[in-house]
């Protein structure tokens, strides 16, 4: 498997997690939900070259449901989907984030919801027939909102570079600039305002949608990458659980926890748990505007060392997912971790970029002894049948490991 990603569950990319990926994965993978209509694309608008969507093999979505309210909630959401592009920036859809009631277009979103809730039905049950038809919807509702947050953050990324250049013609970011009282104003000393959109919304629902449509796909699609924090914890807690199970509490008759309680086990290398087995502390290049990030990524793909560099993180994940978990092997992908860390900053800075703001943390987390199909289980919130126990552990262990990429 070469150094490519399949991201989950997000269905659009952010612009910092592209920055982030993109000079390191190629290609970036985006789940495209089988009843997505046209005009979505899967990177904010400048960067539609550095990540494609794919749209699961063998399945039709809601489009092709023999449900009739299930193509008519797909046929919804996609006119909604052109009415918010056609009136991207107008005083409508102003208005409509204010909350005000539109007169047009008769499709609202209310009534989008309305049609998807009365084909799932009060229990959400929804065709049987095709069970990747309420997936399709969830993760088509959830695209619109991916979206929303990449354009977000791309217009916010486009008003700081704006600062940026003003600052610089005007020589404020010099060294020994020194600015006089007028020039400092009050907004420069308040604590910056988040204007991020959360990505934990639903998680477990998108969780379960994202694995039900990516059954088909297989390790040629790349290593599964997340760009949720939530998403990854989620996944090591329901691991942890799998291999062993919550502690039984002993209480008390006055009803404390009694000395007798023993403490779970905590991941460790010495251990078969699922973790962290190294961690790339990357240069933040979300700083830079759309041509200076092409430029850069135009010239890391040029760069012979930047492809022996991909080569070595690759090897990394290769190496947990075909080795038997052994207490020395996190420890060891750790140290080589950090020394590809520090080459990939250097070829940054040969390629005349100067990285600012805060390091991304990519962490490269084991699941030992799990296949990529119990991975997939995992997310739907289920439980594999033949998952190993800790009782397993050390001699019966099966060999290799499910790898997760997972971005922080």
């Amino acid at each position: 498997m070469d150094l490519s990603a399949l991201i989950f569950p997000a269905t659009a990319l952010r612009r910092s997690a592209l920055t982030a990926l993109c000079p390191l994965f190629k290609p970036l993978n985006v789940l495209e939900p089988p009843s997505l209509g046209k005009g979505a694309h899967a990177t904010p608008s400048g960067l539609e070259s550095l990540a494609r969507m794919l749209r699961p093999a063998g399945q039709a979505g809601a489009v092709g449901s023999d449900n009739p309210q299930a193509r008519q909630a797909a046929k919804l959401l996609d006119q909604w989907q052109q009415w918010l592009t056609s009136h991207k920036g107008s005083s409508s859809a102003e208005a409509l984030k204010a909350g005000m009631e539109l007169p047009t277009p008769p499709e609202t979103f209310r009534t989008v919801m309305r049609e998807i809730k009365s084909y799932l039905g009060p229990k959400g049950q929804g065709d049987p027939g095709l069970p990747g038809v309420e997936a399709d919807l969830l993760l088509n509702l959830a695209h619109i909102q991916d979206q929303e947050a990449a354009e977000l953050e791309q217009a916010l990324s486009q008003a700081r570079q704006g600062e940026s250049r003003l600052r610089h013609s005007m020589g404020q970011d010099q060294d020994d600039y020194q600015p006089v009282d007028y020039e400092a104003p009050l907004m420069d000393h308040l604590a910056p305002v988040d204007y991020t959109l959360p990505q934990e919304h639903l998680l477990e629902s998108r969780l379960k949608a994202w694995s039900t449509l990516a059954q088909g796909f297989g390790a040629e699609t790349g290593w599964p990458v997340t760009t949720s924090a939530a998403a990854a914890r989620l996944l090591l807690e329901r691991a942890h659980e799998l291999v062993q199970p919550p502690v039984k509490e002993f209480r008390t008759p006055a009803g404390a926890v009694s000395p007798l309680t023993m403490a779970p086990m905590s991941a460790r290398p010495d251990n078969p748990l699922a973790q962290e087995a190294a961690r790339l502390v990357l240069p933040d290049l979300s700083e830079l505007d759309d041509r200076a990030f092409l430029d850069l990524a135009a010239k890391l793909d040029l760069s012979s060392d930047m492809d022996l560099l991909r080569q070595r993180v690759n090897h990394l994940a290769q190496r947990v997912d075909g080795e038997k978990w052994w207490p020395g092997l996190a420890p060891e992908l750790a140290h080589k971790a950090q020394e590809l860390a520090q080459a990939y900053g250097d070829l940054v800075q040969q390629a005349g970029v100067r990285a600012g703001g805060k390091p991304r943390g990519l962490s490269l987390l084991a699941f030992p002894g799990l296949s990529r199909e119990d991975l997939l289980t995992l997310m739907r919130g289920e439980k594999p049948d033949d998952a190993p126990k800790m009782e397993q552990w050390p001699e019966e262990w099966p060999d290799g490991s499910t790898v997760v990429w997972a971005l922080w």
